[in-house]
C-alpha cells in the first residue's frame, strides 16, 4: 500500500520482546519510536545501530527536577546517558516533550534547547497537554496566552537554533492537521482498532477483522478526510 513509515507509541515499546524481530523483518520501513529512554543501554544502542531503520524519540518533561517529578527519580540521568550512547554511535534521535502550564517556559528556554543540541538531538516534537482519563487535571492545560506565546517562540527557535522544533498543535498546517484519517496518517490503538488520529478515539473497524485497504475506505475516515481543514 506504499506505507513505509510507522510510529510506535506506548506504553513503552522497548519492553516488547519481539521489537527487533519486527524491525529486522521490515527492513525497508522507517520506524520512529516514542520511548522513556531508560532501557537504552550499550547493548540496545548497538542493536539500533546495526538495524539502522529506527529513530528513538525520547520523552522529557524539562530538566532533572521536572522530569524526575513526573517520571520517577533517576529518569533524567538515565535519559542523558541514553542520549550520549546514541550520539556516540551516530544514531539519529530526537526528543519529545509535553508542554503544560508549569513547564512550557523551561522546555522552550535557550538553556533546555541548547542542552538537547549538545546531546545530539536532531529535532524536538512538542505536544500540548490534553486532559484525559477519569480524573483529568485541567490545571495543567496551557492557557490561550501561553499557546500564543509558544507559537511565536517555536518560530524563533527554528530560525535561530540547529534543532528543528515541531509543535504538533500550532503547526497543524505542516502536519496536514491532526485528524488525518488516512490522508497522511492514521492510528491503530493497542486493541487493533483503526482510529482517525492518535488523539481521536473513535473507531468502527479493527485490523484483526478487516483488511487495512478496506478500513481506509470506511465512512468515518472518508468523512474526516473530506472535512479536514488543511489541504
Amino acid at each position: 500500500m506504499g506505507i513505509y513509515f510507522i510510529v510506535l507509541s506506548g506504553g513503552e515499546p522497548t519492553v516488547y520482546p519481539y521489537l527487533f524481530d519486527i524491525f529486522e523483518k521490515h527492513d525497508d520501513v522507517g520506524f520512529m519510536m516514542y520511548t522513556n529512554g531508560t532501557l537504552i543501554d550499550d547493548e540496545f544502542a548497538d542493536k539500533l545501530l546495526k538495524i539502522g531503520n529506527v529513530t528513538p524519540a525520547i520523552s522529557l518533561e524539562g530538566f532533572k527536577e521536572k522530569t524526575d517529578q513526573r517520571r520517577g527519580k533517576g529518569v533524567f540521568d538515565k535519559v542523558m546517558s541514553a542520549m550520549d550512547k546514541l550520539k556516540k554511535r551516530g544514531i539519529v534521535f530526537k526528543t519529545s516533550v509535553t508542554a503544560t502550564n508549569n513547564n512550557v517556559d523551561e522546555l522552550f528556554s535557550d538553556e533546555f534547547i541548547d542542552l538537547m543540541i549538545e546531546k545530539g538531538a536532531i529535532y524536538m516534537w512538542s505536544f500540548h497537554y490534553i486532559p484525559i482519563g477519569r480524573n483529568p487535571n485541567l490545571d495543567l492545560m496551557l492557557n490561550p496566552e501561553q499557546r500564543y506565546k509558544l507559537a511565536k517562540r517555536v518560530n524563533e527557535l527554528r530560525n535561530s537554533k540547529p534543532l528543528f522544533v515541531m509543535d504538533f498543535w500550532n503547526d497543524g498546517t505542516y502536519s496536514q492537521s491532526c485528524i488525518a484519517a488516512g490522508k497522511r496518517y492514521f492510528h491503530i490503538n493497542a486493541k487493533g482498532k483503526a482510529e482517525p488520529c492518535a488523539f481521536v478515539h473513535f473507531a468502527v473497524d479493527n485490523v484483526k477483522d478487516k483488511l487495512l485497504r478496506k478500513i481506509l475506505q470506511n465512512p468515518l475516515f472518508k468523512s474526516y478526510k473530506k472535512k479536514t481543514t488543511f489541504r
